[in-house]
Formats: C-alpha cells, sequence, structure tokens
C-alpha cells in the first residue's frame, strides 16, 4: 500500500513537471505567435490573414492604413468592398480555386486606397500550418505596384511610338520620294523627246510630293525634340489674328488648286501669351488637314472667340469627316488616325499629335466634332 502511494505521489510529480514544461512551451508559443502578429503589424506590406472558412479574421496596421477602414470593416468579406468591379470576380476565382488546392497563388487587382483612388496591388497569397502541421487557412502580403503598371504602360507606349516612328520613316516618306525620283525622271524623258504637252503637270506634282515629303520632315524633326525633351517653350505675348491670316495665305495656293475657299471671322486685337512657334505649327497642321479632307470646292472656316480668361480657335470644314472610332485615336501614336485625303493625299496622323504637344505645352487644350459625311472642326484653346 504504501508503496502504491509513493508511485502516485511520484506519478503526481512527473505529471506536474510534464504540465509546467507543456506551460512554458505554450507561453513560449503564445510569445512566439504575439511578437510575429507584432512584426506583422509593423510590416511594410500589407498582411491579411484567412480562416478555414475561407473568410479573413486579421489585417495588420498597414493594411488599415492603405484603405483607411477598420478592423470591423474588413473583417470577413469586407475586405472585397475595396476591390475594382472589374477584378473582383478574378480576384475571388483565383483566392477559391487556391484555397480548395491549397496552393500558393500570385494575382493583381486594383484596390481603393483612403482617399478613394483604385491602386494596383500586387497580391502573394499561401497556406499557413500549425506546429502538428495542421491547416489552418491562407496567409497573404500585398504590395503597391501602380508605379510598375504605370511603367509598363509607358513601356508599351514607347514601343509603339518606336514602331510608328520606323513605319512613317520606312513607308511614308518612302513615298514622296518615289514619286519626286520616278516623275523626275519622266520628265527628263519627255525633255529630251521634245514633249511639252504633260511638263507643266508632272512639274506640279513633282512639288506637291516635295512640299509633302518637307511636311513630314519638318513634322517628324519637331516630334523627336518633343519626344527627347529637347523642345523648350518660348513663351511672349503676340497678336493671334496676324499669326492666323499669315498661315492662311501660306495655304492658298493649295487650297486653291481644290478650289476650296478658307473665310475668316477674326476679332482684332486678340493678344496671347504662348509659344509663338508652337501656335504657327498647330494652326498650319490643323489648315492643311482641312484642305487634305475637303473636296473640291468646299469650304474652310477660321474663328477666334473670346471666352473668359482664355481665347478658342476653331478650323471648320465640310469633308468627309470623322467617325466616333476614328476620333477616339486621333492622338494616339500607337493608334494614329491617318486616311487618304479627297485627291489620294497621304499623311501619317503624326500632326494631330504633334498639335496635342504643343498645346500641352502651352496650357491649353484641343479637342474635336465630327461626322463622317458632314464635315469637322478641330478646336483649341490658349489661357489669355
Amino acid at each position: 500500500m504504501e508503496n502504491e502511494t509513493h508511485r502516485l505521489k511520484e506519478r503526481i510529480i512527473e505529471l506536474e513537471t510534464e504540465n509546467s514544461i507543456l506551460k512554458q512551451q505554450q507561453t513560449k508559443i503564445t510569445k512566439a505567435k504575439e511578437l510575429y502578429l507584432k512584426i506583422f503589424e509593423e510590416f511594410p506590406a500589407l498582411i491579411w490573414r484567412s480562416r478555414l472558412d475561407k473568410l479573413c479574421d486579421y489585417f495588420n496596421k498597414t493594411w488599415l492604413d492603405f484603405t483607411g477602414r477598420t478592423m470591423q470593416q474588413e473583417f470577413g468579406n469586407g475586405w472585397a468592398e475595396g476591390v475594382h468591379p472589374d477584378d473582383f470576380d478574378s480576384c475571388l476565382q483565383t483566392y477559391v480555386t487556391s484555397f480548395d488546392k491549397r496552393e500558393a497563388f500570385l494575382m493583381e487587382y486594383r484596390m481603393k486606397n483612403r482617399f478613394g483612388e483604385y491602386r494596383w496591388i500586387r497580391d502573394f497569397g499561401r497556406p499557413f500550418y500549425d506546429l502538428d502541421n495542421s491547416f489552418l487557412g491562407y496567409i497573404g502580403s500585398c504590395y503597391d505596384i501602380t508605379e510598375i503598371k504605370d511603367n509598363e504602360l509607358k513601356l508599351i507606349e514607347l514601343n509603339a511610338t518606336k514602331d510608328k516612328f520606323f513605319s512613317i520613316i520606312a513607308h511614308d516618306l518612302r513615298s514622296p520620294f518615289n514619286s519626286v525620283i520616278g516623275f523626275s525622271e519622266h520628265l527628263l524623258e519627255l525633255i529630251e523627246k521634245k514633249e511639252y504637252e504633260n511638263i507643266e503637270l508632272y512639274a506640279n506634282i513633282i512639288l506637291q510630293s516635295s512640299n509633302r515629303a518637307m511636311d513630314l520632315l519638318t513634322n517628324l524633326f519637331e516630334w523627336s525634340q518633343s519626344q527627347s525633351g529637347r523642345m523648350e517653350l518660348h513663351p511672349e505675348d503676340f497678336p493671334m489674328i496676324p499669326l492666323i491670316k499669315e498661315q492662311i495665305v501660306l495655304y492658298k495656293d493649295i487650297a486653291e488648286q481644290k478650289s476650296i475657299t478658307i473665310t475668316n471671322s477674326l476679332t482684332p486685337d486678340i493678344r496671347v501669351n504662348a509659344d509663338k512657334a508652337m501656335i504657327k505649327s498647330l494652326l498650319r497642321n490643323l489648315i492643311s488637314n482641312a484642305i487634305k479632307f475637303t473636296p473640291s470646292g468646299g469650304k474652310i472656316a477660321i474663328l477666334v472667340v473670346e471666352k473668359q480668361n482664355e481665347i478658342i480657335v476653331s478650323v471648320s470644314d465640310n469633308g468627309i469627316g470623322i467617325s466616333k472610332a476614328g476620333i477616339n485615336n486621333l492622338f494616339s501614336i500607337g493608334h494614329s488616325y491617318s486616311t487618304p485625303g479627297t485627291n489620294k493625299e497621304k499623311g501619317t496622323g503624326l500632326g494631330l499629335i504633334l498639335c496635342q504637344e504643343y498645346i500641352k505645352k502651352n496650357n491649353g487644350k484641343i479637342w474635336v466634332e465630327s461626322e463622317p459625311g458632314k464635315g469637322t472642326t478641330f478646336y483649341f484653346s490658349i489661357p489669355q
């Protein structure tokens, strides 16, 4: 009996010792978990955690600071309220599919920040397990990659710009020079044969092709300067009306070849402060385009109006017009809008892109109103 009592006491002591060790281990585990959570709280990434039911039960301080919401608001599926509607379905499908398979995932989506702005988020999610290797749910870390996305879009635009540039050099610039060379050779043959009947016609074609090549080279040079940041702004105070009339005179002969009338309604003494050379080039491109897409016998009207602290210049024609799809691509280098003129004149669409560059540098705006078959009106504004 005494032996059994002694053994029982020893067993009790062993159990108490084991229990003490377990308590110490549990305390260490609890402290370790608290330490990890504390680390997560201050971690620069947005951290989230979900339970076995796929609902989230934890978001770190960085996450809550980013969204501007409370833990209660984000709890469960509350966080999904901040996901962009266009990204929600794919985001949820990736999460649920990976969760069911116990697989790590990587996804990108837009999420609203505390200022109401949608930012691109890259989310790394992975399953996590307890010390006994039992599955507890998922934990994820998110990073704001909006700047990376913006740089990707810029890179795509730069590649499109490069492709467009090479296309212009390879095709559009070659075409007028081929015309000049071809008709010059033909002209020489006619002179040798003393056949002078069509000399004036061919000389006029050579002149038009040369002018087109020169316009294109000028645009290419100015555009390359703007892309490389070498186009400097030199604002000055000058009267707007004489500048417009100067450009009308410049294109008078070209308009007369198509029997196009250019009218103007210009108020005298309107002055602006802008880069005169840029505004001049802008007007040249708009008037040239209007002539190109207006049929023989058509009309072009130039109007200048003062409105509050700006002037608005419009160049209208009764030409072939532009479709809605065409308007959307007018000022994009990757999808520049270019169609043959009414006399099969060729273009690149680069002139309008230059116009947009010029007007932006002068703190103005450019826009267009058009309808196929009913003509087009380009507007640009300049602060007075």
